[in-house]
């Protein structure tokens, strides 16, 4: 009996021994794989935690090691070391062995993130428990990489593309994907898409600028609300406009000589304010450029024009362009705006008469401008004189053409070129009164002088009284 209590109490006593034995281990260091610590979303990282044992004995237990991500428990399990493990090999005095384990990732967004793993006792005490954690960062990188692709510059107001290209390297493909397009921090549209294995897939979206200055385009890929990857992309909106001529205002008769005057209406109904460069083309050919200050998106303005070019009679075509010097024209095919119109001749009323060997010729101009013309005068198709006369507007002038044979005449009179009136008339020769009328004067004298003759005479025979 008194054997049984002494074997009882002797176990009891080695009980106590082990629960109060101490041990000073330590973590050394901490290995993560991949090297750069960067893991794509939902692969294993792979931890390697170096155990020390900091006694002057062998260490032969159990260890528990926890992992914590962010101060977030994720993982807790225990390792036995040496003899309690079968193939484990003991610690070595000051030496140490390797823990090797897994930390899953599936539900950690991407980014950095904080690993902290902390080993304890189990069936020991550590007098020493400072050096039992070792703290380390970690990166979670995509599952996939998309990228973006867009025009670096658009247009304000007009609509572009954006693709996200989606590649998949795996054998398997990506099924329940969603592309969220983001601009300026604000969700846009939202597409499903799939991938098959080591391809790639495009989603394409639209989006329409009203503002100028720099975007910024955010994919994010998603799989059941969790963040597979992310893909940015800058994009400068320039400022634009859309320009058009609402209304041309030209003279109805343009007469040759004359500078062609009329009035363009422009109106801009793009987004963005512009100054506008005018170029005016007549048959092709620039003749004039005139510059109108900042048109207000909305608002028009009137533009008057007075050209001065020398042009031909007949038909001409006038061509008016836009250029906006501060923005882009959405719709520059209404930047052009073209017309014809006609030069025609300068009206001169003809009228002739002859006076013995001389023919009077008066022009009158009946436009509203000063111009020159040329007074041909022909005799039996041939021409026996050609002058020119400057008329004034609205005026006449009287022109005497001396010393002409008997004969036919034909008067024509041409402006730049054209004949625009002719008239004939006859010369009979010798000399011939301008009027008949003289006689109404000469008859009432003569008559005069010869009652005044005879009064004479009859008072030289009267006898005096």
């Amino acid at each position: 009996m008194r054997l049984r209590y002494a074997i009882i109490l002797l176990l009891i006593l080695i009980a106590q021994a082990s629960a109060e034995q101490t041990w000073d281990l330590s973590i050394l260091r901490v290995n993560l794989y991949p090297p750069d610590a960067e893991v794509q979303q939902g692969q294993p990282l792979m931890i390697t935690i170096y155990v020390g044992n900091n006694e002057g004995s062998q260490f032969s237990g159990a260890v528990s090691v926890s992992l914590y991500v962010d101060g977030f428990l994720k993982s807790r399990e225990d390792w036995y070391i040496g003899n309690l493990s079968i193939g484990s090999i003991p610690i070595p005095p000051g030496g140490y062995r390797t823990i090797v384990t897994n930390l899953e990732t599936s539900t950690l967004t991407i980014g950095v993130h904080e690993l902290r793993v902390e080993i304890s006792p189990k069936g020991y005490t550590d007098p020493n428990k400072d050096d039992n954690s070792y703290s380390i960062n970690f990166v979670i990188v995509p599952l996939v990489n998309p990228f973006i692709e867009a025009d670096s510059e658009v247009l304000q107001g007009k609509e572009f593309d954006v693709k996200v290209q989606i590649p998949n390297p795996r054998s398997e493909p990506l099924e329940g994907i969603k592309v969220r397009l983001f601009v300026n921090g604000s969700e846009v549209g939202t597409k499903e898409s799939y991938v098959p294995p080591r391809m790639i897939s495009a989603v394409k979206f639209s989006y329409k600028p009203l503002n100028v200055g720099t975007i910024l385009l955010d994919a994010l890929i998603t799989r059941d609300d969790q963040p597979m990857g992310r893909a940015s992309l800058s994009v400068t909106v320039k400022p634009s406009c859309d320009l058009l001529i609402e209304r041309v205002q030209l003279s109805e008769r343009i007469f040759a000589g004359e500078p062609i005057s009329g009035k363009l209406m422009l109106k801009n109904m793009g987004l963005s304010a512009s100054r506008v460069n005018v170029t005016f083309f007549i048959d092709g050919e620039a003749v004039e450029s005139k510059s109108i200050d900042f048109i207000d998106p909305g608002e028009g303005k009137e533009l008057e024009f007075n050209l001065d070019v020398a042009l031909g009679m007949g038909s001409h075509t006038m061509t008016f362009k836009l250029i906006p010097l501060d923005a882009d024209d959405l719709n520059p095919s209404d930047n052009e705006y073209s017309f014809s119109f006609r030069i025609i001749p300068v009206p001169i009323s003809l009228s002739a008469r002859s006076s013995g060997s001389d023919i009077y010729v008066n022009l009158t101009n009946l436009a509203d401008l000063l111009t020159n013309v040329e007074v041909s005068l022909l005799r039996n198709g041939s021409e026996v004189t050609r002058f020119n006369a400057t008329l004034e507007a609205g005026s006449s002038k009287l022109i005497p053409i001396r010393g002409l044979d008997p004969g036919n005449y034909t008067i024509a009179v041409y402006s730049h070129g054209s004949i625009v009136s002719s008239t004939e008339v006859s010369v009979e020769g010798g000399m011939k009164p301008e009027s008949p009328f003289w006689l109404l004067a000469v008859v009432p004298i003569a008559a005069a002088l010869v009652y005044y003759m005879l009064t004479r005479r009859k008072r030289r025979a009267w006898p005096s009284s």
